[in-house]
């Protein structure tokens, strides 16, 4: 059973969902509207609690934890401190820590700023991470960037959320719709979609939006003390197969695997091979 949990991170009261016993794998979702600890992994917390202890953390103004309260969005410089101290509280060290989209900036800085904390470092699809081309190809992810994560238009309703999200996730089962609805209205009854249309453009414009990995991430790779695992989504139109290849490029100790079938929510569309990809690096087959 998931279970969601509360505790307070100074000060912040914060929610996190957990299942399983074992060596603790701590999960950090992406940025977008709705997402959270339990819609982003519930594939993870069906197949792999039974070896590990799961835990998926709301990370801030996401699902259950804290919003700021002038409602200004917070960045994933932003949220690092805080994923931070909630390992901390959780009185976890040496942890793997796996993150998806935006949450894979955080878990990457979290490693560099921590190596005690983190042992091993998971990295799921992520823009915030992988390096831009700097050429004409740029042009084609980031208008995918900006089509996928435009918020000019008014809050969809709850199914238009959902549909959109069954025909394109391959692994759509009650489990997840359930989960997916209920992060949903948890985020239309706290605002969360007011504070998306008010982004600033550094969180809209992809040309800006790479200047807090070449500050914050890049320099530092090459001194990532912690084992690293890259999964990449083949379909994924926001963030190419080949962007993903030159971040594995740049970490000493890296294993990069591209998934086919698998759009964004890599987890998710292709759970048991990701869940097995963790399972084999870790020492423990199926």
């Amino acid at each position: 059973m998931i279970v969601e949990h509360r505790i307070s991170v100074g000060g912040i009261g914060t929610s996190f969902y957990e299942n399983g016993a074992g060596q603790p794998i701590v999960f950090l979702h992406g940025a977008g509207f709705g997402a959270d600890g339990k819609s982003s992994f519930i594939q993870q917390f069906n197949g792999l609690s039974d070896r590990f202890r799961v835990i998926a953390v709301d990370q801030l103004h996401f699902g259950g934890t804290d919003y700021p309260e002038d409602s200004k969005y917070i960045n994933r410089l932003g949220r690092v401190n805080h994923v931070i101290g909630f390992i901390e509280a959780l009185d976890l060290e040496q942890i793997t820590l796996v993150g998806h989209s935006e949450g894979a900036f955080v878990a990457a800085r979290v490693a560099i700023l921590r190596p005690d904390l983190v042992a091993k470092l998971v990295l799921l699809t992520a823009s915030s991470v992988s390096p831009a081309f700097g050429d004409d190809r740029d042009e084609a992810w980031m208008q995918a960037c900006q089509q996928a994560y435009d918020y000019s238009n008014p809050m969809p309703s709850e199914e238009e959320y959902i549909t959109p999200q069954k025909d394109t996730t391959g692994a759509f089962g009650k489990d997840l719709e359930k989960a997916e609805r209920e992060a949903y209205r948890r985020a239309v009854a706290r605002g969360q979609y007011q504070i998306f249309q008010t982004l600033p453009e550094e969180e809209t414009n992809p040309r800006l939006y790479v200047v807090l990995q070449q500050k914050y991430i890049f320099p530092y790779l090459d001194q990532l003390q912690a084992k690293t695992l890259i999964i990449w989504s083949k379909n994924d139109t926001t963030v190419p197969p080949e962007r993903g290849l030159k971040l594995a490029m740049l970490i000493k100790e890296a294993d990069f695997h591209l998934l086919s079938n698998a759009g964004h929510s890599i987890q998710i569309d292709r759970g048991e091979a990701v869940n097995r990809l963790i399972r084999d690096w870790h020492g423990y087959s199926q």
